[in-house]
């Protein structure tokens, strides 16, 4: 029986995921990393355990007073922090309807006829003059900027209330070795991202937040070309972090 390549990749990156989960759970019972990272998450939570369901917390302690999201990450690599349908996205922060039409016209190619995957032999619409004015990406944008609390919000706690993350734990790796274990106060990452200004890309496919690429939103791509690939995708790079945003780190 045949494989699907992107079905076997997108397996291991989930069991991988999962895995780290349960070592950053074990290093959170250690008493000098708990003792380490504590002056971002604290001290006073018991046994961590992996999170079931979708939501963006990972790992959640017994007592439930530490919620946290997990990212195995290498040095000015990209993570992935969201992944969604614009009309998820436009449903759940009503002020970026006006957008639409520009996020779906470079994150969406038509579907087949079998509805299933996308037709890419059309082209999607660039953020740029050869589809749009300029007052209408100057709109674009600035509409963007006038929500950047919101859109962060959105991408960094999600929409289950009861299952948000209080903060972001990163390990990072070189090569197959894990270096380094970081936590990050989410309302810190966000009240320092929110300084920044939205702008789009050289190539007019991505929106920057910011000069040096910390965050960025694309569509997604990949899946074979189906249908899931035209999801709006938010990336993270968690080293760049590290002098901007009040970190704890314990070195392995």
């Amino acid at each position: 029986m045949k494989i699907n390549s992107n079905k076997l990749k997108g397996r291991i990156i989930a069991q991988n995921g999962l895995i780290e989960e349960q070592k950053v759970c074990l290093d959170l019972q250690n008493p000098i990393i708990k003792n380490r990272l504590s002056t971002i998450i604290g001290n006073n939570y018991d046994k961590c355990t992996k999170v079931n369901g979708k939501h963006k917390c990972d790992i959640q302690s017994k007592n439930k007073i530490l919620k946290c999201q997990i990212k195995k990450y290498k040095k000015n690599m990209f993570q992935q922090l969201d992944k969604n349908n614009i009309s998820v996205l436009v449903n759940k922060i009503h002020e970026l309807k006006d957008c639409e039409q520009i996020l779906r016209g470079f994150c969406e190619y038509p579907l087949l006829p079998n509805k299933t995957h996308v037709d890419r032999s059309k082209t999607i619409k660039k953020m740029s003059t050869e589809f749009y004015t300029d007052e209408e990406l100057k709109y674009f944008i600035k509409t963007l900027n006038d929500n950047r609390r919101k859109i962060l919000n959105f991408v960094f706690f999600g929409s289950n209330i009861e299952m948000q993350p209080t903060y972001l734990v990163g390990v990072e790796y070189v090569k197959n070795k894990r270096t380094k274990i970081i936590a990050f106060e989410i309302k810190k990452i966000i009240e320092y991202l929110e300084k920044l200004e939205f702008k789009i890309s050289l190539k007019k496919t991505t929106i920057l937040l910011g000069d040096e690429r910390i965050i960025s939103f694309q569509r997604k791509g990949g899946d074979s070309n189906r249908k899931s690939s035209n999801k709006f995708q938010t990336k993270i790079i968690l080293s760049k972090l590290v002098k901007y945003v009040d970190n704890a780190i314990f070195y392995y």
